[in-house]
């Protein structure tokens, strides 16, 4: 705890506490109308009274999704009325809170830092850091491997066995994408809870060295749960990186146990 720092009272923490959510609110909004609503090609921007649409970000990535992970025989039906509207709100709202994911890791570290020690800030500051990259690169393995895999079994599976036209709900095929991506970006920084309970004092490595198999048993399920592959091909190659960050959490606990030994 930084010893300069006056001891706030519950109103003015609470009255802090207000205006960082105010702050990470505003950018949010202010993010997602970017998205939403700023054009990304000026050059390409063809107003008519029959054409009043302009490519915004919102658009690329929809865009973008729709053909890394859509095969060309395969048609998408906005079955709802208001599902490309839900969807392009859904879709602004995500790029909104991802764009402005600086500033809310800013403002929360701005309320908890005068009460952390030097120590306790160095390890705030490294695991916002490791999350951060963790998840990053969880989303990017996911975008590249596991929801292409993903999609193409699915449609596959419903072709060959049975027999079905490709064709799908628009919001159902969204759905599906954005959250096989999300949850690889969160498989991924799975290893950073158990460095917390490891630091903390909460378990001891030794606990998840002795029951490995019972760990790696129920994180598997846990992931064929979670990813909509009927095979277990996207489970596997999604397990198969975790797998390694768990054996390297693993070796880092044991340091942090043998570093805290010492002091």
């Amino acid at each position: 705890m930084n010893k300069n720092t006056k001891e706030m009272t519950f109103w003015e923490h609470t009255r802090e506490l207000l205006t960082r959510l105010r702050r990470i609110l505003y950018s949010i909004i202010i993010a997602t109308l970017i998205s939403m609503l700023f054009p990304i090609d000026i050059s390409s921007i063809n107003l008519s009274a029959t054409n009043p649409w302009y490519p915004t970000l919102t658009t690329f990535v929809i865009n973008k999704i729709t053909k890394d992970f859509l095969p060309s025989n395969v048609k998408l039906i906005p079955i709802g009325l208001m599902d490309p509207l839900e969807i392009y709100i859904v879709s602004s709202l995500v790029i909104g809170i991802s764009l402005s994911m600086p500033i809310i890791v800013y403002e929360v570290y701005k309320f908890v830092n005068p009460a952390l020690y030097e120590h306790e800030r160095k390890f705030i500051y490294k695991l916002t850091i490791s999350f951060t990259s963790l998840f990053i690169f969880g989303v990017v393995f996911g975008y590249l491997f596991i929801t292409p895999i993903t999609m193409r079994i699915l449609i596959l599976s419903a072709k060959l066995l049975l027999n079905l036209e490709p064709q799908y709900s628009f919001s159902s095929f969204f759905s599906v994408a954005i959250g096989v991506i999300f949850v690889c970006g969160l498989a991924f920084t799975s290893p950073i809870f158990i460095i917390t309970l490891i630091k903390f004092g909460i378990v001891k490595t030794e606990y998840f060295s002795k029951n490995r198999k019972y760990l790696y048993a129920a994180l598997f399920i846990a992931l064929a749960i979670l990813t909509p592959d009927p095979s277990p091909v996207s489970d596997i190659l999604l397990f198969i990186p975790v797998f390694i960050l768990m054996e390297l959490t693993i070796i880092i606990g044991k340091r942090i146990e043998k570093s805290r030994k010492q002091y």
